[in-house]
């Protein structure tokens, strides 16, 4: 090998030692960084652990406090329903009754028609 040939060979063989440096010491900073972050991670556990129990914690007991005006909402549905229910069948009983009335009515009047018919006529 001559020795610009050679100089050549030393310059490249530095290049690639150079980087492979560079990539290693990148991945070292990017592990270290990713210790630190995992490191941080599980310091937070204790924390995030309690504030997602308190938070299921209100929102259980919230949710048993809704529980009476739950069922009171559902008992005054229920209520409104049967209401309706019984004034339906009040008003179906009424209509009934003024139907049996107006049926009397006209039976009495026939009767009553009929009668002065006959005492028109002479009698039977």
């Amino acid at each position: 090998m001559d020795n610009q040939n050679q100089g050549d060979y030393d310059q490249n063989a530095a290049q690639d030692a150079g980087r492979f440096a560079g990539s290693a010491e990148g991945d070292y900073d990017r592990a270290g960084q990713d210790v630190s972050q995992d490191a941080q991670d599980v310091e937070n556990v204790p924390g995030d652990v309690g504030r997602d129990a308190e938070q299921d914690v209100d929102s259980a007991a919230k949710d048993v406090g809704d529980v009476p005006s739950d069922m009171a909402g559902g008992l005054k549905s229920a209520a409104s329903w049967v209401g309706d229910k019984i004034g339906g069948v009040e008003g179906d009983a009424n209509r009934a009754e003024g139907d049996v009335d107006s049926a009397q009515n006209n039976v009495d009047q026939s009767y009553d028609q009929g009668e002065n018919q006959g005492r028109q006529q002479g009698g039977w």
